[in-house]
Formats: C-alpha cells, structure tokens, sequence
C-alpha cells in the first residue's frame, strides 16, 4: 500500500496534479512520524533512525560524488540537493546519480533550472529549465516567503509582498507597479491569533482574540497585553511599523479609498529584494 501510494504520488508530481502530490505526500511522510510514535501500531524507533541516518550519510555520500565530478553544492537539506554544474561536466553526474541509485536502490528526483533565488533554505524561488520559451506558470517553483498564494494550514501572509518580489525576479516588473496596480484588498491583509490569556486592543477599545487586517496611513496600533492587579503588562503593539486597519467584515470599498500604508509593503519587498540582488557597482554609479 505504501509503494502504491508512493508511486502514485511520483505520477501526480510529474502530470502536475499539485492537490493530489501533496495530498499523497503527507500520507507517506506520515510514516516516519507514526514509526517514532509509541501509540502508533508501526512504532518501531530503531527502524527510524536507520531510515534518518542512512539517509543523511547516502545524500552526503552523493554530494561529495558530485563534487568530485566537478559540480558545486549551493546547499543541502534533509532529502534533496542543489548544484550547479558547468555544461560539459553534466554526462559525468548524470553517471554519478546512476552509480548511486544503482548502488542504494533508491530513486531520484531531479528538477533544473533556469535561475534560482534562495533567502534561507526552505525560503526560495526557482525558475524551472523551459520557463523562457513558454512561460508556463507550472515551471516556478516557490517556498515559504515567496509563496504567493494562500494556503490552508500556512498562515496568512499579505500575499501583495511574495507577488511584488516574484514578478521582480521572474519579469523584471517594478514592486512598486504590483503593488499600487493591486485593486484585491486581501492581498494586502493578515491575520494575528492571539491567546486568550492576553487582552486585545485597537484604538482604545478592546477586539477579538483573532483580528484580519492590513497596513493603513490612517490606521491605530493593535495591541495586545496582560492584565495584572488592574495594570497593563508587557503592552506588544503587533504591527510595530505601521498603524492597521481592521478588516474583519468584508465590504465593497473602493481600494483608492482604504488609505493603504504602501510604502510599508515596499519596505518589506526591498528586504527580500536588496539581500538577492545586490547591483554591480560601476564608475557612473
């Protein structure tokens, strides 16, 4: 069952059916979990760290294997690699991943690409080989801040900030253009849960526990605090660089007329954006 659930997985990654892959995905990564679980009926904490640690040193193994033939490591994780590779060393890889699946009897997966922009590890944005005749939007590949769409279970980012930096990298389209051309007021929006141990207030008064906004000129501090013999501990305005206005009703307000703090999304795309792409200094700059 496991190897069919597998299998099927790999298909609908490759056919691009993006629900059913990482459906299938949390079903087999599941395992590992239960393996380690004592009131799982697969509990088996030995058979776990075999699979862990064999796997980390088989994709050491693989790594060196690939420098040896003359590529470079950009960066590694837990299951995957990233190199780049000059053109006339690709035969000798393509050797070296079939030396060693035929070696481990696992199977590899390989994606290339066109260009790659990582903030950190699991933060990232790749530009799949074949983007460029095609401009297949199935050919990016986006990870943690650069995903630009709302996801169940990933938090509520303002979606305006991945969509300004990736049009940048992907299209060279000014954020400031993405932004201020954006009429879709929850694309500017968050969210922020707060515990119920702790009070909530906006402008004076006290809210909900869980509150949907965005970052307006014209907007008040949300503040969460203790309340201990009558006083305010530890007071956390939780947007600290910008005032906010609630957005917990939906409504049909025009977008020019909701005082949007712009300039706070473009700082927070310029973050991202000056880290990747430090411009070459010349003579005339």
């Amino acid at each position: 069952m496991y190897k069919k659930i597998r299998d099927d997985r790999i298909e609908a990654k490759h056919n691009g059916n993006k629900l059913k892959n990482e459906t299938y995905k949390l079903a087999i990564n599941g395992l590992t979990g239960n393996l380690q679980s004592p009131y799982s009926w697969v509990y088996d904490p030995k058979a776990v760290l075999r699979i862990r640690i064999n796997g980390q040193l088989l994709l050491l193994m693989y790594a060196e294997s690939i420098m040896l033939a003359g590529g470079h490591i950009v960066q590694s994780n837990t299951d995957g690699l990233l190199y780049s590779i000059s053109k006339d060393k690709i035969d000798a890889v393509n050797q070296v991943k079939e030396w060693w699946e035929n070696l481990t009897g696992l199977e590899l997966e390989r994606e290339e690409f066109e260009r790659f922009y990582q903030y950190a590890i699991n933060d990232y944005l790749g530009i799949k080989k074949g983007w460029s005749e095609t401009h297949d939007p199935k050919l990016i590949k986006t990870k943690g801040l650069f995903i630009d769409k709302v996801s169940l279970g990933k938090g509520m980012a303002p979606m305006i900030v991945p969509k300004a930096i990736n049009a940048y990298f992907i299209n060279g389209t000014d954020p400031e253009e993405t932004i201020k051309g954006c009429t879709d007021i929850l694309d500017f929006c968050t969210y922020q849960k707060v515990a119920k141990d702790f009070l909530v207030e906006y402008g004076g008064q006290l809210v909900r526990h869980i509150n949907r906004y965005y970052m307006s000129t014209n907007g008040k501090n949300l503040i969460k605090y203790k309340l201990e013999n009558g006083q305010r501990v530890r007071p956390t305005t939780l947007c600290a660089d910008s005032g906010v206005t609630l957005y917990n009703t939906f409504d049909n307000k025009p977008i020019s007329e909701r005082k949007i703090n712009y300039q706070y999304y473009l700082q927070e795309v310029y973050k991202i954006i000056d880290v990747l792409d430090t411009k070459q200094l010349t003579l005339w700059s």
